[in-house]
């Protein structure tokens, strides 16, 4: 074999084992880390919690996964599995050791079976801190009065011993948020509503931290029980004929006007006390409100607040409702005045309302005016007691010109006459804050 030959012999040689290398290296050699999430994402933990650790490689799968938690330089290994052949995922319950108060670390480290970093692998390293904290907030309420009527509503003042995410009064399954004040206070306006049960709903104070702790208290409280008027409203074909065609586009399924209003008393009317919960929401921390609310002058009462009504149609009963607000009528198209000083959060059409206006109180007192002719007003503006915004009318569900106003406190409609009563607002709100 000639010399020139074995040079070009061993140069080919080396050229395979170098592709030969290269295949190798790049079946074995990949780049990709491996990817670490903890579950949930959250700052603040208490002893209830379970963490969920997620680990997965996209290449040649995982060599080994290490799981540690620290605290004041204290390690307490949790977790460390050794994988004999590839697997893609890992995953792992996390339950705390025991923690002392306050910050600790959670890392993860996670190795893969790539031969880069000279055999060592990928690794990815996971570190989360956050804040150990099992305590309850403490709650110490400062008001020691609250008489409530059924469907009425209450002011509590409290305070707590730590921040917290939520907090406020629970009444059986309606939840009204408090409202922190400059001062560290907490005032709530509650509602008893016309629905709860005063012999089991009781009101209770809840307060929940960051971590998930939450605490529970009782207040001193006493429930008037009330019953409210029966009514029963026959509806007529020249009543269909003349108010169900506003609402034939909301359902282009329906040609007849009694089916249209069926479908309008019940899914529309659910749909908007939703809206109106929904406005609740558009509400200051700050109660702000001018002594006693204005009702609307010289005018007659329709219907009450929480009328239970029976409708019939051709003597037959076709639904029933419950009637929030009251109903005042005077003259055609008449001013409404604003009852209180606010902010005007909402003016436009909500379905079975019509043109409506909703002007905020604070701390979720908001006063609603339904079925106007017209709207004089704008959203964001600020309006004094007594100041016109709009005129009363028929628009939406209504039979006749009226206005159909209500009190609300968080979305939920209270009744308005203890609003309109100076010595109840003294006894029951404006004495507290003082």
């Amino acid at each position: 074999m000639s010399v020139k030959f074995k040079k070009k012999f061993y140069i080919l040689l080396v050229l395979i084992l170098a592709g030969v290398a290269g295949g190798l290296y790049f079946k074995f050699a990949d780049q990709e880390k491996p990817v670490v999430s903890v579950s949930p994402e959250v700052t603040h933990t208490n002893d209830r919690t379970l963490f969920q650790v997620e680990v997965h490689d996209p290449g040649l799968g995982l060599k080994s996964v290490e799981i540690r938690v620290s605290q004041s330089g204290t390690s307490h290994p949790v977790a460390a599995q050794e994988f004999a052949e590839a697997v893609s995922d890992f995953s792992f319950e996390l339950e705390l050791p025991r923690l002392d108060q306050g910050e600790f670390q959670v890392e993860v480290i996670a190795r893969d079976r790539s031969i880069v970093n000279w055999g060592k692998g990928n690794v990815t390293t996971l570190n989360r801190t956050m804040v150990f904290d099992n305590r309850p907030p403490g709650i110490s309420v400062s008001t020691t009065t609250h008489n409530l009527n059924q469907g009425g509503a209450g002011l509590v003042i409290y305070q707590l011993s730590k921040d917290v995410v939520r907090t406020g009064v629970q009444v059986g399954d309606y939840f009204f948020p408090a409202f922190q004040q400059p001062d560290g206070r907490h005032f709530c306006l509650f509602a008893f509503p016309h629905d709860a049960d005063p012999a089991s709903d009781v009101p209770r104070i809840i307060a929940r931290d960051r971590a998930g702790n939450e605490q529970i208290s009782g207040f001193n409280y006493h429930v008037n029980p009330r019953s409210f008027r029966n009514d029963r409203l026959n509806i007529g074909d020249n009543f269909l004929r003349s108010q169900m065609p506003q609402f034939e586009r909301d359902f282009p399924d329906e040609n007849d006007p009694f089916h249209i209003f069926l479908r309008v008393n019940r899914e529309m009317r659910a749909d908007n006390r939703a809206k109106v919960e929904e406005i609740a929401q558009r509400t200051s921390d700050q109660l702000d409100f001018d002594g006693v609310f204005l009702r609307k002058p010289n005018s007659a009462q329709m219907a009450g607040f929480a009328d239970r009504r029976t409708y019939f149609y051709q003597d037959r009963e076709i639904d029933r409702q419950v009637h929030l607000g009251v109903d005042l009528a005077s003259t055609a198209q008449a001013p409404v005045p604003s009852a209180n000083k606010g902010r005007v959060v909402f003016a436009g059409p909500i379905g079975i309302y019509g043109q409506t206006v909703v002007v905020d109180h604070g701390i979720g007192l908001q006063t609603l005016y339904a079925h106007l002719s017209s709207i004089d007003v704008q959203e964001g503006q600020m309006v004094s007691k007594g100041e016109t915004v709009g005129r009363t009318g028929t628009t939406g569900l209504a039979v006749g010109d009226h206005l159909h106003f209500e009190v609300l406190v968080s979305g939920i409609s209270v009744n308005p006459v203890e609003w309109w009563d100076p010595n109840w607002i003294n006894n029951n709100i404006t004495s507290k804050l003082d």
